[in-house]
């Protein structure tokens, strides 16, 4: 006797078609995200913008400015954290902060912020000093002589113009500028230096 043959309705062939093809297109999408994700960090990255995955790191990312003497950087702030913003001018050493007198801005709001530091002159003595810009407050005002050496030697180091991701417990540091007027390269600059420092430490 023959097996009876499995009978499907209209509906039912229309409606695994439909999976099928779901399925099908799903797939596709899911092929194509990870070049999408890497597009989208590279067009965030030139334009300074941060690219935030995972809201419990801090991230941070410079951004480009029209002022040879302004420097920024966007940084993202993760939440139940508290965190100063130090600026160490004058004397720059090749490692480890500057002296704790150094001025600071604290903050425990989470979220994206943008640093600025400023090199100004001060018209009441016509000399170079620096600032330290953040959230409407601005603290420090380190002098900068080398601005007007005719000519010097320069190194540096921080966070670069694509996004970095840091433990929140880390110190993270901003820019490290060592200026030298006497050194013949960057490998004989002094240390300490001329120059600033700008960093992001964890408050206990």
């Amino acid at each position: 006797m023959p097996l009876p043959r499995p009978r499907f309705s209209l509906l039912t062939l229309i409606l695994l078609t439909t999976i099928a093809a779901l399925a099908l297109t799903v797939g596709i999408l899911w092929r194509d995200v990870g070049p999408l994700r890497q597009e989208v960090r590279r067009l965030r990255n030139e334009v300074g913008e941060l690219h935030v995955e995972d809201s419990t790191k801090l991230h941070a990312i410079r951004v480009e400015t029209d002022n040879e003497l302004e420097w920024k950087w966007r940084i993202w702030i993760p939440e139940s954290g508290s965190y100063r913003i130090g600026i160490g001018g004058r004397s720059v050493p090749a490692q480890g902060l500057t002296s704790p007198g150094s001025s600071t801005i604290q903050t425990d709001e989470s979220g994206e912020h943008v640093v600025r530091y400023l090199i100004r002159r001060d018209p009441r003595d016509e000399k170079w000093h620096g600032s330290l810009h953040f959230a409407g407050m601005s603290v420090g005002k380190d002098e900068q002589p080398w601005v007007d050496w005719p000519s010097h030697k320069w190194v540096g180091g921080g966070v670069g113009h694509t996004t970095q991701v840091f433990d929140k417990d880390k110190i993270v540091e901003l820019i490290r500028l060592r200026v030298s007027k006497d050194a013949k390269d960057s490998s004989q600059i002094e240390d300490p230096a001329a120059g600033f420092m700008i960093w992001i430490e964890p408050m206990p």
